[in-house]
């Protein structure tokens, strides 16, 4: 456009402002959205991730007489990494990241911080998931800290698993393992960013490792028959975890009645 003396006209400083805005507007709209297609992309290869893990298990048991890895011989990674090839590619979330401290320090992981084991290995290892405590091969019957648990409540036999399309394998967790049991609680106060552990004499509480706020309110599982999903973390009690685990069939809250994933504070 064109003023009176034939030279193209300006923006007047309204014009500008009133630009700015809508782009302000846009970007506003806009950005959030990439962020989510960012989360859904990195839940996607998360899952994936599981899924290969588990089908590197399937490899491995089909190995070892149907037998899952012996409870405390070395971490699964390890014993998965022929199977697998490049454990790197398949141990980590994405939407998780490692930590910066002392590499022969264990810790645990977070919602968005992978986990270091460092017992009973040659080198320390990382990781984002976990595996089901009630899939290790015990080689006698009270091997893990002297609990009766390990005579009922694993899956001796990979092959012999009833319903295997519930009972998870590899998940999304804050530890190396986890022994969820279905008497395993969500406190009103617990934080999804930062969660405990659980305590492991007596087991008590390992589902908590699985509640992080890491993919919109979802866990991502790997189960026995090799295929992967995302479940909400309000319908983990829906599973089989193990031979004496009792699914509840329904939505799960906190001790005070509150969703699972609200924010603490």
């Amino acid at each position: 456009m064109m003023n009176k003396s034939g030279h193209p006209k300006a923006f007047t400083l309204i014009e500008l402002l009133v630009v700015i805005a809508i782009v302000a507007i846009l970007l506003a709209i806009l950005v959030p959205g990439l962020g989510k297609a960012k989360e859904y992309a990195r839940n996607t290869i998360c899952r994936t991730n599981c899924k290969s893990l588990a089908l590197a298990t399937d490899l491995y048991t089909n190995e070892n007489e149907q037998k899952f890895f012996a409870y405390m011989s070395g971490l699964y990674l390890n014993q998965l990494s022929p199977f697998i090839g490049d454990t790197d590619k398949v141990r980590y979330c994405p939407s998780t990241i490692i930590h910066k401290q002392d590499p022969t320090t264990g810790y645990w992981g977070s919602s968005k911080e992978a986990w270091r084991w460092v017992a009973g290995t040659p080198e320390p290892e990382n990781g984002s998931y976990g595996l089901s405590g009630w899939c290790y091969s015990y080689p006698t019957p009270q091997a893990w800290v002297g609990q009766a648990e390990t005579t009922e409540y694993p899956w001796p036999i990979y092959g012999n698993i009833k319903m295997s399309s519930s009972v998870p394998v590899f998940f999304d967790c804050a530890w190396v393992d986890a022994w969820p049991k279905h008497t395993d609680t969500v406190p009103a106060t617990l934080d999804l960013d930062d969660p405990p552990g659980g305590s492991d004499n007596p087991v008590n509480q390992h589902i908590q490792r699985l509640m992080l706020r890491r993919h919109f309110g979802v866990a991502n599982l790997a189960f026995a028959d090799g295929h992967a999903e995302a479940v909400e973390l309000k319908n983990l009690w829906n599973l089989k975890w193990s031979q004496k685990f009792e699914s509840l069939f329904k939505e799960q809250t906190r001790t005070d009645g509150s969703p699972i994933y609200r924010k603490v504070n």
